[in-house]
């Protein structure tokens, strides 16, 4: 898709004469009629639409006031990409500018996607100053020069990226709701509940062989470690084995169809499940679970322990980082129910997951669409 843009007619302006860094402070938010809070964890890297927030009774000590329809800016860590569109009154973090529009200059709707492109990223990273936490400044962020449309031109512009950015709001809507209709259909009424280890047949988790190991190097067999395990499948694989290697290893070959829980890991690493699609061999930090199918059908074991993630994240133990062990995974309860019953619920599933993969496609085809757009727009500057 082409806008096919005469850019003869674009003037090329400073940032700072044609947008506001407004910094107005707000001593008693209460007073004012504020009660959320705009913290730097809260805007997501390439969304614009602010989706989470603070209260103001948890004690957030900042002053910095938003109002809707100004665009928003992460100043410290600029790499991270992080800017958002407000549509709320709320105070923010000191490390978030608040920009607005010269509205005789520049159409209000148009500065966001502005400061989306990368030529603004650039100049934001060409200028941060500082090593752990580099932060640009309003200063410098003013300096940037960008080639401005007559006001007419941003008008046609803006409302072409709000249609994708509102489309891309509605998939991913469509798609979290389609994830919390998951949550109901795994919450079986069971008359009992066993244990995950009462219905495997193996529960092992790999090895990871020294580097002087040869043999087990630069092979075709897969090797999977407990970050490339994600919630809907197996992440490529960095590394391959070899079958001597293998066979003189710790590690074993785990089948395809296998249920693997990451046990190790920060973030949403430690807990995630995820299932093989092929056999593969895993590291000490990946529990594969192959299942008993006298007693459970292997998609529902995978799903039943996919629902349980965060329960799974919160039970690591250890000081300094809470891992998983073989034993706290397998002690998880599992719902005893005939294995027909619990092949039922899986048809549903697999629905669901099918229908969130096409939304998931067109989510990754409008983030193509917005950035070409971006390019086009904004490129050359």
């Amino acid at each position: 898709m082409s806008l096919e843009l005469d850019k003869s007619t674009w003037k090329r302006v400073a940032f700072g004469d044609v947008v506001r860094n407004v910094n107005i402070t707000v001593r008693d938010p209460e007073a004012a009629g504020i009660d959320r809070v705009i913290a730097m964890e809260h805007m997501d890297p390439g969304e614009l639409k602010i989706q989470r927030w603070g209260a103001l009774e948890e004690g957030a000590t900042f002053t910095r006031r938003v109002k809707p329809g100004q665009t928003l800016f992460g100043k410290r860590r600029a790499y991270q990409r992080k800017v958002a569109y407000a549509e709320f009154d709320a105070i923010c973090s000191g490390d978030i500018l608040t920009f607005e529009a010269d509205e005789a200059h520049m159409f209000p709707g148009f500065l966001p996607f502005l400061v989306q492109s990368n030529d603004f990223f650039d100049h934001a990273l060409d200028t941060s100053a500082g090593s752990l936490s580099p932060r640009t400044n309003w200063r410098d962020l003013a300096n940037f020069r960008f080639g401005l449309p007559p006001l007419d031109e941003q008008m046609r512009i803006a409302g072409l990226f709000w249609a994708v950015e509102r489309h891309r709001e509605a998939v991913a809507g469509a798609g979290e709701s389609l994830k919390a209709c998951q949550g109901p259909l795994m919450a079986v009424e069971a008359a009992a509940f066993v244990t995950v280890g009462d219905v495997l047949a193996i529960a092992r988790s790999g090895a990871t062989p020294l580097r002087s190991n040869k043999a087990f190097y630069g092979g075709s067999i897969p090797w999977l470690k407990s970050g490339e395990v994600v919630g809907d499948g197996i992440a490529s694989t960095g590394e391959t084995i070899t079958e001597e290697g293998l066979a003189g290893s710790a590690t074993w070959l785990v089948p395809s169809g296998a249920v693997v829980v990451a046990m190790y890991g920060g973030g949403k690493t430690r807990g995630q499940v995820g299932r093989l699609g092929a056999p593969m061999a895993t590291n000490q930090a990946v529990l594969a679970l192959v299942a008993d199918e006298t007693e459970c059908d292997p998609d529902f074991l995978y799903y039943w322990l996919r629902s349980r993630q965060e329960e799974l994240r919160n039970k690591g133990a250890g000081a300094a980082q809470k891992n998983l062990s073989k034993g706290l995974v397998v002690s998880e309860p599992f719902p005893d129910l005939p294995v027909e019953e619990q092949r039922a619920a899986v048809q549903h599933l697999k629905r669901i997951d099918i229908a969130r993969g096409e939304l998931k496609t067109e989510l990754d085809r409008l983030s193509v669409l917005r950035s070409s757009l971006l390019a086009e727009v904004f490129g050359d500057n």
